[in-house]
């Protein structure tokens, strides 16, 4: 009995220690100090050193406050689970894509639309963020950006004797055409990775297709082949000017290629060039915007939201994420990070100024932009998947106008499945 006794106090004595420690680690956290500690979650790993230097800057300037960064490479999983707890972090900066579209609509995120900082922002990329969704309000603020366009080479332009970047579809087909005649590759497709193909898809569909078509796409009310057959036929006209094997180039070969000065031009965005530059720091490129139209003034760049900080509605700190928010959103450190991460900004008056993007800078800087098509499609439908099947198909000689309809087939099977899975 006694023996029992003993034991019984031991685990008492256990439980009293667990209790006491359990107490102390509550007390002795990061609150301790008097400080309130926010988190800052970001969908994006590649951007944490600048956002630690940006920490680093507003943790001086606010010595009350601590802020956690977290940036996992499984971050959309990680937003998922949280949502499911209830338990999302305090600021969040995110694409404006789905991950962002299923956090809004759980209604777990605050309006911001009337803080001061989210007037600082250019309207052309407020209403970027506010078209992905149906209520009224701003439930994300935009902050950084990117552009797609075409990237070229200056010097074999000119080489060719071409003087002015084109400013229409014919235009560009016509230089295509005469970079060939000079023995010089028009076009370097990187097919290989297979996310390149949207590079492409996206710039032509943006320019050719009313924003008003995913609306009745998604209600059944028009198809992919009743209304893309020119945009398929463009995409296909672009793979006609590309190397012979760009079903077998990697993006990674694209860049050490155009870096070689082997090839003339690169459809994608301004988020390759700190890809290739490093292989050749005196490579002589710019970008100019990608011309669908054979109406100058009908042609945008085609650009999207990268990064939008929102904040969470169980946030209890609410007072201490406004002033982080606006405090990244000041000028002088939307430019560090426009800087850093070679992006464009939708922070009023900051620029992007490198020599590399001036062809597409002030479009992008006066808002002349027009957001990625596939923001608005289902998240689970795989366009690659069509357009990497058509890539092939014309490289294997099938008839135009037999890819064109099987490919369009295509894609709207793959957008019936994915629209009933999300219903």
């Amino acid at each position: 009995m006694k023996k029992i006794f003993k034991i019984i106090v031991a685990l008492a004595g256990v439980v009293i220690l667990a209790a006491v420690t359990i107490s102390m680690f509550i007390t002795s956290g990061p609150n301790t100090s008097g400080k309130t500690v926010i988190q800052l979650f970001s969908t994006k790993t590649e951007n944490a050193a600048t956002y630690k230097e940006l920490i680093k800057k507003f943790e001086k300037a606010n010595p009350t406050i601590k802020v956690q960064l977290s940036s996992p490479s499984n971050a959309a999983t990680v937003l998922k689970t949280d949502l499911a707890k209830n338990t999302l972090p305090d600021v969040m900066a995110v694409g404006g894509d789905t991950t962002f579209t299923s956090l809004q609509s759980s209604e777990g995120l605050r309006n911001l639309a009337n803080e001061s900082y989210a007037k600082k922002t250019l309207p052309a990329y407020r209403k970027m963020i506010t078209s992905l969704y149906s209520q009224k309000g701003l439930y994300a603020v935009p902050y950084a950006t990117n552009a797609s366009g075409i990237i070229y080479n200056k010097d074999l332009f000119k080489k060719a004797g071409i003087s002015t970047t084109p400013k229409t579809w014919n235009e560009l087909i016509a230089d295509a055409k005469l970079l060939k005649s000079k023995g010089i590759v028009p076009f370097e497709s990187a097919y290989k990775d297979t996310w390149t193909t949207m590079a492409v898809w996206n710039q032509i569909t943006s320019n050719s297709i009313p924003s008003s078509w995913i609306t009745k796409r998604l209600k059944n009310q028009t198809t992919f082949a009743a209304s893309h057959q020119q945009v398929m036929s463009k995409f296909l006209e672009i793979t006609s000017y590309s190397q012979s094997d760009y079903m077998g180039t990697s993006y990674n070969q694209a860049n050490i290629d155009f870096a070689k000065g082997k090839v003339a031009m690169i459809v994608n965005g301004n988020y390759e060039i700190p890809a290739f530059t490093p292989l050749n720091s005196k490579i002589n490129s710019d970008m100019f915007m990608m011309p669908i139209s054979n109406n100058p003034a009908d042609n945008k760049v085609t650009s999207g939201v990268d990064v939008a900080f929102a904040i969470a509605k169980v946030s209890t700190h609410v007072s201490a994420d406004n002033k982080l928010v606006a405090f990244l959103m000041e000028n002088k450190n939307a430019e560090i990070y426009n800087k850093e991460q070679f992006s464009f900004s939708a922070v009023k008056g900051v620029k992007q100024t490198s020599p590399l993007v001036a062809g597409i800078a002030d479009q992008v800087n006066k808002g002349n932009v027009i957001n990625y098509p596939d923001h608005y499609y289902p998240a689970s439908l795989d366009m690659t998947q069509v357009l990497t099947q058509a890539g092939l198909n014309a490289a294997n000689h099938m008839a135009l106008n037999t890819n064109i309809a099987k490919s369009l087939k295509h894609a709207d099977s793959l957008f019936n499945a994915a629209n009933v899975q999300e219903k």
